[in-house]
């Protein structure tokens, strides 16, 4: 008797759909963060900021020398290397947030610029992708479009780059850390000197002299932003300052901080955080439909014709709740908004026009709605909802893959951003700017250490 195996050939590994739904948001998402802190997309380690211009910096001096490069490629294999010089110097095998690539980059060995450039050798959302907006707003690059590869390195962006190389200077006989790593892309060095490594490394802080220089940035910002955006950062920087002074990170939306002399700004904070919340509110219902199609077995559907599940009801009911919070708030701001402000009208009215979806009075129409603006985990199929490509039923609901985190600008705004959370006591849907910030000066006063046990994940979407 002969036995027939009947299958279809497929590839060796399969890959993994990321699970980041977006909900057709990313403009207001983005407005909204960028009205709480603007410019700082998601920078919250100084050398972020470093090792992104230098990035700028080494590739334009190796087109000067003859070898045609792109930023991108530079600014990732030096983001690669200096990750692979942090792990190294690490005793234990666990995660630290100023680091990526702890899967990729082990057991790595050839670290020479043709093995690094190479797609694959290190992660696919670098931290240089969270902080593209940044580099322009705090004037360390000139942006001839958003587009990385269009920067060029300003004054300021050389300063910060001086700053923190001096120390290192000369890194291998004569050269200094810029030309040897010019001379490590074009081939002639493969693996940099050891000086370098401390140069580069996201686990060794910033020289005095390169704090003093993105302190300065924060407070003055580049050509590219208005003097109000400049004014906000300012302001915000010198609130999270008072936060971390008084170590006390508590506080209500109704206590305007007295450091936010803007009203319009606190404005946008509670707008922004009554959004987010909404949005998140939103996301735990499709989590929760999920899991119960999930729990009905393979090949499993839910009607929209069917009664609500009691799991999605009550979630339901706290979704439209912070939706009214929101719809309410967005009246009384418009009602006394400066017309002098800063006009994110179309973001505006994107939040409005969801918060309207997620009030209405039939469940199935709220849940239509949603999954419309899912079609990542849950898709509809006539009046029914049935398993989209990212779903696992639940079992892991909104969870981000371990290299992943802010993000492109894609990144910033759209999935969770790597970071230490300073606390669980901020206000509900506070920015992540915010919490940002707060790291990047505690980092910036060689203070970050303060607030390592209460390192977790920055839960932000992008």
């Amino acid at each position: 008797m002969t036995t027939m195996m009947w299958g279809l050939l497929g590839p060796d590994t399969l890959g993994v759909e990321r699970r980041t739904r977006t909900l057709r948001l990313g403009r207001a998402v983005r407005s909204f963060n960028d009205l709480a802190v603007p410019g700082l997309g998601g920078v919250w380690l100084g050398k972020h900021l470093f090792l992104a211009t230098l990035g700028v910096c080494v590739a334009q001096q190796t087109r000067s020398r003859h070898k045609q490069v792109t930023n991108i490629e530079v600014a990732n294999a030096i983001e690669a290397l200096a990750c692979w010089y942090g792990l190294r110097s690490i005793s234990d095998s666990r995660p630290d947030p100023r680091l990526r690539g702890f899967r990729k980059l082990a057991g790595k060995d050839d670290v020479s610029f043709a093995k690094v450039r190479v797609a694959g050798f290190y992660v696919s959302q670098p931290m240089r992708m969270a902080i593209v907006q940044a580099l322009p707003s705090l004037g360390l690059v000139d942006a001839g479009s958003s587009r990385f590869n269009t920067f060029s390195c300003t004054p300021a962006g050389e300063a910060l780059i001086a700053a923190q190389t001096a120390p290192y200077n000369p890194c291998y006989f004569t050269r200094d850390v810029v030309d040897h790593l010019v001379d490590w892309v074009k081939g002639e060095v493969k693996q940099p000197a050891a000086k370098v490594a401390a140069a580069l490394s996201p686990l060794t802080a910033l020289s005095g002299d390169a704090r003093a220089v993105v302190f300065e940035r924060l407070r003055l910002g580049g050509s590219h932003e208005s003097a109000q955006q400049t004014q906000r950062r300012r302001a915000a920087l010198t609130w999270v300052e008072s936060l971390r002074k008084k170590s006390a990170l508590n506080f209500a939306w109704s206590d305007v901080p007295d450091e936010i002399t803007d009203l319009g700004h606190w404005q946008d904070l509670q707008a922004g955080g009554l959004f987010f919340q909404t949005r998140d509110a939103a996301l735990a219902v499709l989590d929760a439909l999920e899991q119960h199609i999930g729990e009905a077995g393979h090949g499993s559907r839910y009607s929209l014709h069917s009664d609500t599940p009691v799991g999605v009801t009550s979630r339901l009911e706290v979704l439209r709740r912070i939706a009214h919070d929101y719809l309410n708030h967005d009246q009384q701001r418009s009602a006394t908004a400066d017309p002098s402000g800063l006009e994110h009208a179309d973001a505006a009215a994107d939040a409005a026009a969801f918060c309207r979806e997620c009030i209405a009075a039939n469940d199935s129409e709220v849940l239509r709605k949603l999954v419309e603006r899912d079609e990542r985990v849950l898709y509809l199929k006539g009046s029914d909802v049935v398993p989209g490509p990212a779903f696992d039923g639940g079992r892991n609901a909104r969870a981000e893959d371990e290299e992943g985190g802010a993000e492109a600008e894609l990144n910033e705004e759209g999935s969770r951003s790597t970071a230490l959370n300073p606390s669980a006591e901020w206000p509900d849907g506070l920015s992540y700017r915010v919490r940002n910030l707060f790291l990047l000066n505690a980092d910036l006063l060689g203070k970050l250490d303060d607030w390592r046990d209460l390192a977790a994940v920055n839960g932000e979407s992008l």
